[in-house]
């Protein structure tokens, strides 16, 4: 959340994109979110003909066109109010992150010695502890945790901090034998920008 999340997935900034693009094109597409790991797997055999990657994680390089970026992905550090520190040298206490995800390395440096890790099994657990005090930070995707804020009714500024623990810009790969569909979102992404921040408020509230 918020690029794609409910019962069957069909909801989010993501999918929006999509049916943007759907209605402007006509083209008819369909989104399906599944593992990084199996990109490649599905563009092979057919059931996919574009996806949405960073450069360095784009499935079949040499087979894909690239248009973007199209968004930023961030990963933001935010504190307990009076906790807002602008260094990670600065971060002391326990932090709140999702079990089996790969933080930076300088994060991962400072748990164990200046942090105490608390260990939550989906973004969701990770918030509410975060927000019931049991940690004094956590990392999130930015957006996510204004999303989620937002149906909480939770002023995220209050939490924010300057730290960004990774950054990188996602793109739209396509298989470089779509030249229809290539055409069509070089020309469509030229004058259609995803403003993340601006379609927040207008998101559906999960349907879990």
């Amino acid at each position: 959340m918020p690029f794609y999340y409910g019962s069957e997935l069909k909801e989010g900034i993501l999918v929006e994109v999509i049916n943007d693009f759907t209605m402007e094109t006509g083209i008819s597409a369909d989104f399906l979110p599944m593992a990084r790991k199996r990109q490649a797997w599905a563009l092979e055999r057919g059931l996919a003909n574009a996806v949405f990657a960073n450069p360095l994680w784009m499935p079949l390089p040499d087979r894909m066109h690239v248009v973007g970026p199209l968004l930023t992905w961030r990963d933001r550090v935010f504190a307990q109010p009076s906790l807002k520190t602008d260094s990670f040298d600065d971060l002391e206490g326990g932090i709140c992150l999702r079990r089996w995800f790969v933080y930076s390395d300088r994060l991962e440096e400072r748990i164990g010695s200046q942090l105490v890790r608390h260990d939550a099994y989906n973004t969701q657990q990770m918030l509410q502890m975060f927000l019931r005090n049991r940690c004094d930070y956590i990392v999130m995707n930015e957006m996510e945790f204004r999303f989620l804020a937002q149906l909480g009714s939770i002023d995220p500024d209050r939490y924010r901090t300057e730290l960004i623990d990774a950054e990188w810009p996602v793109y739209l790969g396509i298989l470089k034998t779509e030249t229809a569909l290539i055409e069509a979102a070089e020309a469509f992404f030229t004058t259609y920008k995803i403003d993340v921040e601006a379609m927040l408020p207008g998101l559906q509230r999960p349907s879990l």
